[in-house]
């Protein structure tokens, strides 16, 4: 295998004009190639609207101010959510994302890719069918060094308010799409079939290309052609750390650098935001966004008469100044004490969760067999949410160690060193700790909830045993000292991420209930031909893609155990399940220990 190493004069002139951004190494980002998929729960009471992977630890919060009811279930409101690891991605309420149904992805801002989301196709005037050739983009050439694809995007997404996100996935050769007649270029997992559609007009000033137009199991359509984007981290690699796959590096190639000792890509967020939703009825929801600026969404109208009319701090913003409805208004601000929601009846919601925005992972060391560690203890970092009763929410965090077991160990080289792994078995996200709420009518302790991690549990294939762990536990701890502990499978590219495992009122040796779930084959027929591909080449793709149904789950509580299975002997199939993953006939059973 050979690489071309080579420098444009215009795209070193454009580094140069390049604005100072923050910088990471591939190493840094490990986390990001293992999507937050875990089993999603809430912090107790919802009533900041707060919830954690109890798999990855990461927190997101999620707060609807204003919800106009209608005569259709299509929305006609604006929710902001906050999420952790967003660094860069500023939105319309600050550390807040307008949380409405979007198609988004990180990419490179490169003179040869000036709009960010393309696909590596082979002609050069078909690499912004973004929807119709739908994959990875392409390899790039910066300041001498190549960038492959793996390096510098970790996939597209759809996020839907409520479900979080879903990769976006190439349909297999029996994908369940509608039989209407139109082409379906891509799925996800839980069911949305994607087709073509031109981009908005009122896009980003020199978007091309195509946008989406999604159809969802429910018959809801969103059309998502509004194109915007914005900074995203800068990647890094030193001059050494050339994409040299294992043992290629070994060829002895000498590069000259022509540009810096640190080669680094450009990178942005790009997002497709929503012009219209349409539910199977015909009844719709219209999203009018600006013609002079395209973060600026104006009005949220639906055909029963519902309007939302939004202002902005400016011309050139894309910052929400207030919300209304036509007699109520709801006004944002950020003032020193951090970002301010005030109601119509005049109170106010304040967060200040900048700390828990900003983090970057800061890890050291490199090299095939490190996951990276801390030149000290990592850092235990704070945020708060106050809610208009005065009741206040503080999360803490800290960016924890996580595990993967049975990686094959697979390096890229700079000559004969290894430089990092193309699949980390441990790498470094940021966890909560604990949450604690104070205010009016609480213990003067307030109601403190506690979390944690337990071993990383990681280790190589070639190193992997038979008594090897493949799983690794969250532990959470209530206010009133239940303890309950969650176990998650991770094991590489065999469920990874997904629940295995509860044990509710743990005693530090039993559990009152524990509850075992047996997953079933990813690849079995009759639904395995029917499953996703993702374009991505690292990271969880098997767990993002495949569907596992459950197979088998048993409960044992109070002296009994009551198990739930899916039967076999159904003709051609291990299981029987339908082409959905859905299980057509199932046992019931109860026994003593």
């Amino acid at each position: 295998m050979q690489y071309r190493f080579w420098c444009v004069g215009a795209v070193l002139l454009m580094a140069l004009a390049s604005p100072v951004r923050a910088q990471v190494t591939i190493p840094q980002e490990y986390d990001k190639l293992i999507k937050k998929n875990g089993e999603i729960a809430a912090f107790g009471a919802e009533g900041f609207g707060d919830k954690v992977d109890l798999n990855s630890g990461s927190l997101q919060i999620v707060q609807v101010d204003v919800d106009l009811p209608g005569n259709n279930a299509l929305p006609v409101r604006v929710a902001r959510r906050f999420a952790t690891g967003d660094r860069f991605a500023s939105g319309h309420f600050g550390a807040w994302n307008l949380d409405i149904p979007y198609a988004h992805g990180v990419f490179a801002n490169h003179v040869n890719n000036p709009k960010g989301w393309t696909v590596g196709a082979a002609l050069a005037a078909d690499v912004y069918k973004r929807c119709s050739q739908y994959g990875a983009p392409p390899t790039l050439w910066f300041q001498g060094g190549e960038f492959q694809p793996d390096e510098y995007w970790q996939g597209n997404f759809l996020h839907m308010p409520g479900a979080g996100d879903e990769e976006m996935l190439v349909p297999g050769s029996s994908a369940h799409v509608p039989t209407d007649g139109n082409t379906y270029s891509v799925v996800t997992k839980g069911g949305a079939a994607m087709r073509c559609v031109a981009l908005a007009s009122t896009s980003e000033a020199g978007s091309q290309g195509e946008g989406f137009e999604v159809v969802m199991p429910d018959g809801t359509v969103y059309t998502l052609n509004q194109m915007v984007s914005r900074l995203n981290e800068v990647i890094s690699k030193p001059v050494d750390q050339f994409a040299l796959r294992a043992g290629s590096g070994k060829n002895g190639i000498i590069v000259t650098p022509q540009a810096a000792t640190t080669f680094t890509l450009a990178r942005n967020e790009v997002l497709m935001y929503p012009t219209k939703a349409t539910d199977r009825f015909g009844n719709t929801v219209t999203y009018t966004w600006s013609a002079t600026n395209p973060w600026q969404l104006l009005q949220i109208t639906a055909s029963d008469g519902r309007q939302l009319t939004l202002t902005y701090m400016s011309s050139t913003s894309k910052m929400v100044s207030t919300v209304t409805d036509g007699s109520r208004t709801w006004t944002y601000t950020n003032p020193p004490e951090g970002d301010t929601v005030t109601l119509p009846d005049g109170s106010k919601w304040i967060s200040n969760l900048s700390s828990l925005f900003n983090l970057k992972i800061n890890t050291i060391g490199s090299g095939c067999d490190t996951a990276g560690d801390y030149s000290g203890p990592p850092p235990v970092l704070t945020g708060t949410v106050q809610a208009p009763t005065g009741a206040l929410a503080t999360f803490t965090m800290q960016p924890v160690l996580m595990g993967r077991s049975w990686v094959g160990r697979s390096c890229v080289y700079y000559q004969s060193q290894p430089i990092y792994a193309l699949e980390p078995i441990g790498y470094f996200t940021l966890a909560v700790l604990g949450k604690k709420i104070t205010g009016p009518g609480l213990p003067a302790a307030g109601l403190s909830w506690s979390y944690d991690y337990g071993s990383p549990n990681m280790c190589w294939a070639s190193a992997c045993t038979v008594s090897s762990p493949t799983t690794r536990t969250t532990t959470l701890t209530d206010p009133d000292g239940a303890v309950n502990r969650y176990s998650f499978s991770n094991r590489f590219q065999a469920n990874e991420g997904q629940l295995v495992k509860t044990e509710s009122g743990w005693d530090g040796t039993t559990a009152l209930r524990t509850v075992d779930t047996t997953l079933a084959d990813a690849t079995a027929a009759p639904y395995g031909s029917y499953n996703g591909e993702s374009p991505r080449s690292r990271g969880d793709t098997m767990s993002s893609s495949y569907k596992s149904p459950q197979r088998k789950v048993v409960t044992t509580q109070q002296g009994r155990i009551f198990t739930w299975e899916v039967a076999t002997g159904c003709v051609g199939m291990p299981y029987c399940f339908d082409a959905y993953a859905r299980p057509t006939k199932v046992v019931k059973t109860t026994s003593t220990p």
